[in-house]
């Protein structure tokens, strides 16, 4: 049932004022949060670029996009920078590799993320979730960070999906570790602003101590799990893994690469999503009501599985509208291969273009009441939004590989937490948005959780 006539919930946001910033405030503004210093032409254009030599075009229109990601995707790399911010993630992995190593790679992963094996990894996800209700059982339950939580049963799954075999491992360990690897690795420099991409050719990533220590524990995994039989999780599907054209698999070093990538895709980016969702669930009470009827009336008192998952519709709808209000891919980032005409505008090569996917989901000439949270855009009965004015997982030949697992697990979570507990959401004034790699609340998300 349709919420049509109620008031909706316009989440804290960044909006587009009627007075614009300043340049120099403006850029001020974003070398600490990109969408900070957004202006209104951003959310209202089909293009913009800051008064500044050397600064990236942002582009909004969806045939723009289409051309960049799609149609002419090979013109219009990822750039120098793009591959400095990322290479201590994800090495020679799936994210920055190219040409034929990309396409080899792509084909091979692409097996272990099929869609519709994702609904078979939902015992996983169940588990995972149910633990971390015993732990906040265990705690009594209470005020606690919402983000922290979040991160530790996004990894707790990793660790069961996709790196099973390390049971002994310290996992709380093994997370803050990568959680600092990725903190070290996130830290906004002015030179990625105002330095034009061949600026950042050739110059060093930034470097943590906590990388080494991770790509060792998954080598020895690799190593490890070669020996005994398959266990059937995406790391068993990854090593087994063939490209159809060539027959080549990944190398342990190409394996690492992509786990490290996926750990990040899946700890970091997952948790700021679930965290998001939950709090705009939290802050609105029919669309809470909503999905406790549904997960009622679809699941009874058993517990998400593979077979009932497909049956939370209006789950998948919030979390599609939570991923448009905050996306935890906020930016993507390209530059231009060549000299050329683009749209009415002729660029250089080298000159650098961002896709501002926060700035694209809130334009209101693709979105009626863009800035409010409306699960109902995503209705299976209304049209679905133009593939370049919706882009969570971004778009084209390089989108996000794991989609599905992410909107499998993120359902999975949310209507097992729904059914045993309900979160207060923190006040409206210490909810803000803010960028590192991803878009996370700034200084966490503290909610109060009890049982139902």
């Amino acid at each position: 049932m349709k919420n049509v006539n109620a008031a909706r919930l316009v989440p804290p946001a960044p909006y587009p004022g009627s007075k614009d910033l300043g340049p120099f405030t403006r850029l001020a503004r974003m070398t600490t949060s990109q969408i900070d210093g957004l202006p209104k032409d951003v959310y209202e254009l089909d293009t913009w670029c800051p008064p500044f030599p050397g600064m990236p075009l942002l582009i909004m229109d969806p045939d723009l996009i289409k051309t960049v990601l799609l149609d002419e995707a090979e013109d219009f790399p990822q750039g120098a920078l793009f591959s400095r911010i990322m290479k201590p993630v994800w090495g020679e992995g799936l994210l920055l590799s190219q040409g034929d190593a990309w396409k080899s790679q792509r084909r091979a992963a692409a097996i272990a993320f099929r869609a519709g094996s994702m609904a078979a990894l939902t015992p996983f996800f169940v588990q995972a979730t149910e633990r971390a209700l015993q732990r906040w059982q265990a705690r009594g339950f209470g005020q606690m960070d919402l983000l922290e939580e979040m991160k530790r049963l996004t990894f707790d799954i990793i660790i069961d999906t996709m790196l099973s075999g390390a049971e002994e491992i310290d996992r709380d360990a093994l997370r803050i570790r990568i959680g600092a690897l990725f903190a070290d690795i996130s830290k906004l420099k002015l030179s990625y602003l105002v330095r034009g991409d061949a600026y950042h050719a050739g110059r060093r990533s930034q470097t943590s101590v906590h990388r080494a220590p991770v790509v060792l524990f998954l080598s020895n995994l690799i190593n490890a799990r070669r020996a005994v039989p398959p266990r059937g999780d995406l790391l068993d599907h990854l090593i087994s893994a063939e490209d159809p054209d060539s027959g080549r698999g990944l190398s342990d070093d190409q394996l690492i690469d992509n786990i490290l990538g996926f750990i990040l895709a899946g700890y970091e980016t997952t948790s700021v999503a679930l965290t998001w969702t939950l709090y705009l669930i939290a802050s609105d009470a029919p669309t809470r009501a909503r999905l406790l009827e549904e997960v009622h009336l679809q699941l009874g008192q058993a517990p998400v599985s593979k077979e009932n998952i497909g049956e939370l519709r209006f789950t998948g709808q919030v979390i599609s509208e939570a991923l448009r209000i905050y996306p935890p891919a906020f930016m993507l980032t390209r530059i231009v291969g060549r000299d050329r005409m683009f749209g009415d505008r002729r660029l250089k090569a080298g000159q650098r273009i961002n896709i501002p996917i926060w700035a694209v989901h809130r334009q209101a000439r693709n979105w009626p009441d863009p800035h409010a949270f409306d699960p109902d855009r995503f209705d299976p009965e209304s049209p679905a939004p133009d593939r370049y004015t919706y882009m969570p997982f971004g778009a084209g030949p390089r989108i996000c590989i794991g989609a599905a697992f992410a909107m499998t697990e993120m359902t999975a979570v949310i209507a097992t937490l729904l059914s045993t507990v309900e979160i207060t959401p923190p006040p409206r004034q210490s909810v803000w948005p803010e960028t590192g790699l991803a878009l996370t609340p700034r200084g966490g998300m503290s909610v109060t959780i009890r049982p139902l």
